[in-house]
C-alpha cells in the first residue's frame, strides 16, 4: 500500500541522514572548534600570564586597551571584503579545496604570530589573518545546506555553532595549561599558545583537501542508491553540486532584494553580542577580581552552559518546524544577561550575566536556518549566507570599541550599546516573521515562481521513481 511504501522511504531516509551525520559534520564541527580558537586566541594571549610581570601579550608588545581594540577591529576589514564573494569561490573550486585551503593558511598565520615583536607586526598578522580566514564560516553554512533539507539544517547548525562554545571551554583550558609553559624553551606563554593552536588547523586543513566528500552526488561513501536518494530528497530548490558555478541573473535578483539588506542588519546587530563575547570575556572576567589561570579557568563554565543552551534551542527548531520563535527566545536570553552587565555590581551575578550572553548562537542559528528556506539554488544561497555573513561581520569592526579599558569594570555604555542593538534585532526578527513566516522549509511563493513550478514538476516525476528504487532495493 501507499502508507507502507512512505514507511519503508521514511525509514531509509533517516539511516541515509544518520550515515550523512557520521561522515559530514565531524570535518565542519573540528574545523569551525580550530577556527574560533585561532580567531579568538588573541583575547586569551592578552591577560596570559599576566600574573607575571612582562608575560602577557599585552606587556610584551606594550598593547594597550586602544590599540587592543584597533587589533582585534582592523582584523574584519579584509575579513569582510574577502568573505562576500567566498562562497562563490566555494562552488568554484569545489568545498574541499576551498574550505581545506583556508584552513591551511589560517593555520601557518597563527603560527608564525608567535614571532612578533612589536604591534606593527601583530597587527600585519591580523590583517593576514583576516584575508586568509574568510569565508569559512558561510562556507561551511553553504556546505551543510549541499547535505540537509532545511527542516534538518538548525540541529546540524547547532553542533557546527556550538564548536565555538567548545572551542571557548576549551581555548580557556588550553589557555591555563600552556600558561605553565612561560619561559619554556624562552618563549613566552602566549608564543606557545599561538604554536599549539595554530599546527592543528595546518593539519586538518591538509586532509579536508583531500578527504572531506563535496556533494551527495559523488559522495564515494554511499551506495548507489543512496547517492540518489540522498540527492532527490532535497527537493528542487535546494542548492546542488551540478549548478552553476555562478548565475548572473539570480545573483542580481539576491542583491537587489530589499530583504537581503533586512537579514543583513538584523544579524549584524546579533553579531555585537558574537564578538563581544568572543574577544571581551576574558577581560570582563578579569575585571572581576580575577588573574593567571584562575581568570583563562572561568572562561570555561560559560561556554560549556552556552553549548547546552544553543543545542537545545536549534534542537527544539528543527523537531518543531519553526525557527523566528526560537530566535526571539534566544535573544530574550541574551537580553538579559547583557541588561545584567549593564547594571548589577555583584561578582556573582555578573558572571551569571556572561554565562547568559555566550547564548547569543541559541538567537543566531535558527535565525540563519530560516534565511537558508528563503532563497533557491546554488548562486542565491552563496549570496544570501556570504554576502549576509559578510556584511554582519561589520559587528567585528564596532564591537571592540564598546568596551574601552577607561570603562572597567562594568563597560556600562558598551553593555547599553549591544541591548539596544539586540533589542531591534527583535524588532527586525518580527518583521521578518510577517512576511515570510516562522517555518523551516522551503516556500514555492519566495523566489521565481515560474522557475520553480517547473522545477517541482520534474521533481515530482523523478520522486516517484525514488520511491521505487527504494522499495526494490
Amino acid at each position: 500500500s501507499g502508507e507502507v511504501i512512505q514507511e519503508i522511504a521514511s525509514a531509509d531516509e533517516k539511516a541515509l541522514v544518520r550515515k550523512l551525520d557520521f561522515h559530514i559534520l565531524p570535518w565542519i564541527c573540528f574545523s569551525y572548534l580550530i577556527n574560533y580558537l585561532d580567531r579568538t586566541n588573541l583575547s586569551n594571549a592578552y591577560v596570559l600570564n599576566n600574573n607575571i610581570k612582562g608575560a602577557s601579550l599585552g606587556e610584551s608588545i606594550g598593547l594597550t586597551g586602544f590599540t587592543y581594540s584597533l587589533v582585534v577591529s582592523l582584523f574584519f576589514v579584509p575579513y569582510v571584503l574577502v568573505e562576500f564573494p567566498s562562497n562563490i569561490l566555494l562552488k568554484y573550486f569545489s568545498p574541499s579545496i576551498w574550505i581545506g585551503r583556508i584552513m591551511t593558511t589560517w593555520g601557518i598565520v597563527t603560527v608564525c604570530t608567535a614571532a612578533v615583536t612589536n604591534f606593527e607586526g601583530l597587527l600585519a598578522c591580523r590583517l593576514l589573518l583576516g584575508v586568509c580566514e574568510a569565508g569559512f564560516f558561510p562556507g561551511a553554512l553553504m556546505y551543510l545546506c549541499f547535505w540537509y533539507k532545511p527542516a534538518e539544517r538548525a540541529f546540524r547548525m547547532a553542533f557546527f555553532a556550538a564548536s565555538v562554545s567548545v572551542a571557548g571551554a576549551f581555548g580557556g583550558l588550553i589557555a591555563t595549561g600552556i600558561s605553565y609553559l612561560n619561559n619554556a624553551g624562552g618563549l613566552k606563554g602566549w608564543q606557545w599558545l599561538y604554536i599549539i593552536e595554530g599546527i592543528p588547523a595546518i593539519i586538518l586543513g591538509v586532509f579536508i583537501v583531500f578527504f572531506m566528500p563535496n556533494y551527495p552526488e559523488t559522495a564515494k561513501f554511499l551506495t548507489p542508491a543512496e547517492r540518489a536518494l540522498a540527492v532527490e530528497r532535497m527537493g528542487p530548490f535546494a542548492p546542488k553540486g551540478t549548478d552553476k558555478h555562478f548565475d548572473k541573473k539570480d545573483a542580481i535578483e539576491t542583491l537587489s532584494d530589499i530583504w537581503f539588506w533586512v537579514y543583513s542588519l538584523q544579524y549584524f546587530l546579533m553579531t555585537n553580542s558574537l564578538n563581544a563575547f568572543g574577544y571581551f570575556a576574558p577581560k570582563i572576567i578579569t575585571n572581576l577580581g580575577f588573574s593567571g589561570p584562575v581568570a583563562q579557568a572561568l572562561t570555561i563554565p560559560p561556554n560549556v552552559f552556552a553549548f547546552f543552551i544553543v543545542v537545545g534551542i536549534s534542537m527544539h527548531s528543527d523537531h518543531s518546524k519553526d525557527r523566528l520563535r526560537h530566535t526571539l527566545v534566544g535573544l530574550a536570553v541574551i537580553l538579559v544577561g547583557y541588561l545584567i552587565l549593564a547594571s548589577v555590581t555583584n561578582w556573582g551575578v555578573r558572571y551569571f550575566g556572561v554565562m547568559l550572553i555566550a547564548c547569543t548562537n541559541a538567537a543566531v542559528i535558527p535565525f540563519i536556518a530560516h534565511r537558508t528556506r528563503t532563497v533557491k539554488g546554488s548562486t542565491a544561497t552563496a549570496l544570501a549566507t556570504g554576502g549576509m555573513i559578510s556584511i554582519a561581520n561589520c559587528g567585528g569592526i564596532t564591537a571592540p570599541f564598546f568596551f574601552p579599558d577607561g570603562a572597567a569594570p562594568l563597560y556600562s555604555w558598551g553593555n547599553w550599546v549591544i541591548f539596544g542593538f539586540l533589542v531591534a534585532s527583535a524588532g527586525l526578527t518580527v518583521l521578518l516573521w510577517w512576511k515570510f513566516g516562522s517555518g523551516a522549509e522551503y516556500d514555492e511563493s519566495f523566489g521565481n515562481n515560474e522557475v520553480a513550478g517547473e522545477k517541482t514538476a520534474g521533481y515530482e516525476a523523478i520522486s516517484e521513481k525514488t520511491i521505487d528504487l527504494s522499495v526494490s532495493v
